[in-house]
């Protein structure tokens, strides 16, 4: 019989995958038409343009094959699953964008210098640089849709570096616009530095929640909160919960924690709870990896000295046990 247990993760996997390729399909048919229509007509900012989104396509399959790969089941050299590959995705994805910052930064740096301006050009190519910020608006939130529910870095990371494109060509359409008119020529440039600026504050989201997930981040105070309020609902049933440990890996969240019993209840019944629980969390977060270990209560053990000073049954906030070791 098929494992069912892995259909859940196989259906987060699918949506990511298909989102990842909306993104490949996007970049490349924009870029293709940037890079076309700059030859065409000769300007050397939309050819530049249409070069920087053809290069996120190549990107984006680079986060495709990280996302592949961080869907695979653990083996005995990944014991914890494959989860931070997509991280890594994101760690290129985020030193692209970076990359791409500092090109256009020395480009328009270097046109300042230099005094150039961009030529006259046709105002229905301002027009197209237009379309194109509203198809990448449309493209992007539903990436950052699919990243959200799907808790994918990687994903994440392809919706954030996507909605640079929405200011890159919104401000290039405007910035020829104005190239156009004939007024202030200059301001081209201006919006190529205020693009620039923009990519290294993306890839510095990027960048934070990456490191999160490779230095093994405590999941957000959020969803610490929801995880202590599925727990309660079996709290009739177990003295306490301390000693919770999480962390991310890729679309995958990894849970520990110490599940206290009363000395008379049998390991049957205190395995079946601590699955139940299992079985909880995963219905709300359905690539989650928990281990509940499961302990009689102990007046002697100092992990329990909470619990019986009267203090809340389940703590997701609290320090760890060796935490708690190192601070006595």
């Amino acid at each position: 019989m098929p494992d069912t247990s892995l259909a859940p993760v196989q259906q987060e996997t699918r949506r990511r995958v298909r989102a990842v390729r909306i993104a490949i399909a996007a970049s490349f048919s924009v870029g293709v038409i940037e890079a076309a229509l700059g030859w065409i007509l000769g300007l050397e900012s939309l050819i530049a343009e249409g070069i920087h989104t053809l290069l996120d396509g190549v990107d984006s399959i680079v986060v495709l094959v990280a996302v592949l790969i961080a869907a695979r089941p653990a083996d005995r050299s990944h014991q914890f699953g494959h989860g931070k590959f997509e991280a890594l995705g994101a760690t290129v994805e985020g030193s692209f964008v970076l990359v791409a910052a500092g090109g256009i930064a020395w480009r328009a740096i270097g046109r300042l210098l230099r005094g150039e301006a961009p030529e006259q050009i046709p105002l229905y190519v301002c027009v197209a640089m237009g379309a194109a910020a509203v198809f990448y608006l449309v493209v992007s939130l539903y990436l950052m849709r699919e990243a959200r529910a799907t808790k994918s870095p990687a994903l994440l990371a392809e919706a954030l570096h996507l909605q640079t494109h929405i200011y890159i060509t919104g401000g290039l359409g405007v910035g020829l616009l104005i190239g156009a008119i004939g007024d202030w020529p200059i301001t081209d440039t201006i919006l190529a530095l205020a693009v620039a600026i923009c990519l290294v504050w993306i890839s510095g989201h990027i960048f934070r929640e990456v490191i999160r997930q490779f230095t093994d981040a405590a999941l957000p105070a959020n969803e610490l909160d929801e995880l202590g309020r599925i727990i309660e609902r079996f709290s009739d049933r177990f003295l306490e919960v301390h000693g919770v440990r999480t962390r991310q890996s890729g679309a995958e969240r990894h849970l520990e924690m110490h599940l206290v019993v009363a000395p008379e209840t049998t390991v049957a019944s205190a395995h079946a709870l601590g699955h139940e629980i299992e079985a909880a969390i995963a219905e709300k977060w359905p690539t989650t990896r928990t281990m509940v270990h499961l302990e009689p209560l102990n007046t002697a053990d100092r992990n329990h000295e909470q619990w019986m000073a009267g203090q809340p049954k389940v703590r997701t906030h609290d320090a760890s046990p060796d935490e708690r070791e190192f601070i006595h």
